[in-house]
């Protein structure tokens, strides 16, 4: 596998679309969220968003509010 072959690969396998197949349910996803920091989430919300993954992007903005709600 050359260069190209491997990081197309590997973008593809960052997609949302293809990301949430690597979860075994919505829990296992929130534990992952939970990982990232608020502006890693942030981002993470638009990629989500921009997939129209809303089930997922659910779970993001409640654990950005978490977040929020902690750091006032």
């Amino acid at each position: 596998m050359n260069d190209e072959e491997l990081e197309k690969m590997y973008i593809d396998m960052i997609q949302p679309k293809n990301l949430v197949e690597y979860f075994t349910d919505d829990e296992d996803f929130r534990e992952w969220v939970q990982m990232g920091t608020a502006d890693e989430m942030r981002w993470a919300l638009k990629a989500f968003e921009r997939d129209e993954l809303y089930r997922y992007c659910k779970i993001i903005k409640e654990e950005i509010d978490l977040l929020d709600r902690h750091n006032i």
